[in-house]
């Protein structure tokens, strides 16, 4: 399914003016002349802007239908691609607090590699060291609560 840079444009012109209007509620940071909510506020403003262009160029091409289902869709194993994703989102969401962050993000990297025909010896290896990468970078670095699950406590 493909939509039209007229359905994007006016999507995404949605979402940067809630995100704007959202951060004006967020509070100011004391001693500061710039506070939580200038992040938000540029990525609003980058938002606003491509959503223009967006629409800009969807009213110039014309006549187009919003929402059209492309070739893609009609490929059997392309379609089979998509709903592995979404399986496997699902699937992220109900075992990670069971297996933990890094036994789910292994098996869903290799799923993925093996639906895009990854050699296996290849995906297993990439799926592994990923799976450590991203667990050592969230946890450490970004200090995001990631779920152990069955995995006893890494040294990070």
């Amino acid at each position: 399914m493909r939509f039209s840079d007229t359905t994007l444009g006016a999507i995404f012109l949605l979402a940067g003016i809630s995100l704007a209007w959202y951060s004006f509620n967020l509070p100011a940071i004391p001693g500061q002349n710039y506070g939580a909510a200038t992040f938000p506020l540029l990525i609003a403003m980058g938002l606003i802007g491509c959503s223009a262009r967006l629409l800009y160029t969807g009213i110039r091409q014309g006549n187009q239908p919003l929402m059209f289902l492309s070739d893609e869709v009609r490929n059997p194993r392309r379609l089979a691609g998509v709903v592995a994703t979404l399986l496997l989102v699902l699937f992220y969401i109900l075992f990670v607090q069971i297996l933990g962050f890094i036994p789910t993000a292994i098996i869903i990297t290799l799923s993925m590699f093996l639906i895009l025909k990854v050699r296996p010896a290849k995906a297993v290896i990439l799926a592994i060291l990923a799976a450590f990468a991203c667990d050592f970078i969230f946890r450490t670095m970004l200090l995001v609560p990631l779920p152990f699950g069955i995995v006893p406590r890494l040294p990070w």
